[in-house]
């Protein structure tokens, strides 16, 4: 942990400055390092935190004893901080959270499957973690919900945006029913194809495992796949009788060893 105690303003500030997390984290970081990153965004930080309070978020950084075990495992990968919406509780390094992931234009087969997977781990008790997007992420939301259980919705914006717009409603019902909305990104932080794909690796590090129900190989998901080996995860695989563009990327995995097979029908425990 950094000698020098930094506050959630200290973080924003050094974040708005461009200043790396992995410099930010430094043990040895001094605070004439960040003295001008301070003066110069102070205001604004304040006035987001402010905002964020308001709001109902609450803000985590590395150096708070609730921030997650798994994040901070990730080593150069670990958010300096982290905003959430919603039940704290899911946090708790005791609970089983399995990632449920896929692609955004994902078949009516894959979301299925997406909503299949989200519905039977949820009933077992385990913690649903997709990524709020439309196709897979929202199917897997939505059968965890069906089951009365509950979701992580880890995104690429600020949470004062919700992305993508059309999800507002399924984010109000995963709040509505004891769930919990993460960023990394302040207020006022739209997504963008590089949040996009740094989300990708929160999802994999907060989860125990990563299922992969859909994506083609050129797909966001196929990031969280690699963040999940690389960290270590158990990676699993719907496996499909037939193959096409769609689930090419499912293909590729299972025919590279890279995760484990598992069908809908019968789905392994975890």
């Amino acid at each position: 942990m950094n000698d020098c105690i930094l506050s959630t303003e200290d973080i924003l500030c050094m974040q708005y400055a461009g200043i790396t997390s992995s410099r930010i984290m430094n043990p040895n970081l001094a605070p004439e390092e960040y003295a001008e990153a301070f003066e110069t965004y102070i205001a604004k930080a304040e006035s987001v935190i402010s905002m964020q309070v308001r709001y109902g978020i609450t803000t985590l950084t590395f150096q708070d004893g609730l921030f997650p075990d798994s994040l901070r495992k990730i080593g150069l990968d670990c958010p300096p901080m982290i905003h959430c919406l919603g039940d704290m509780s899911l946090l708790d390094t005791k609970a089983n959270r399995i990632a449920i992931i896929g692609a955004r234009a994902a078949s009516p087969i894959g979301q299925r499957k997406a909503y299949e997977l989200g519905k039977q781990f949820a009933e077992e008790g385990n913690i649903i973690v997709s990524g709020l997007a439309l196709g897979c992420d929202k199917a897997a939301h939505e059968g965890c919900l069906d089951a009365r259980g509950r979701t992580i919705a880890i995104v690429a914006s600020g949470l004062n945006i919700v992305h993508p717009k059309e999800n507002a409603p399924l984010q109000q019902r995963i709040l509505g029913n004891g769930g919990l909305v993460l960023s990394e990104q302040p207020f006022g932080v739209k997504a963008n194809p590089t949040r996009l794909v740094a989300r990708n690796r929160l999802q994999a590090a907060l989860s125990n495992t990563v299922i992969l129900a859909e994506c083609p190989q050129q797909s966001g998901s196929m990031h969280t796949m690699r963040f999940a080996r690389k960290y270590h995860k158990r990676c699993l695989v719907v496996s499909y009788p037939e193959y096409n563009e769609k689930n090419a990327g499912n293909e590729l995995l299972l025919d590279m060893n890279l995760a484990q097979a598992v069908c809908t029908y019968d789905i392994p425990q975890i």
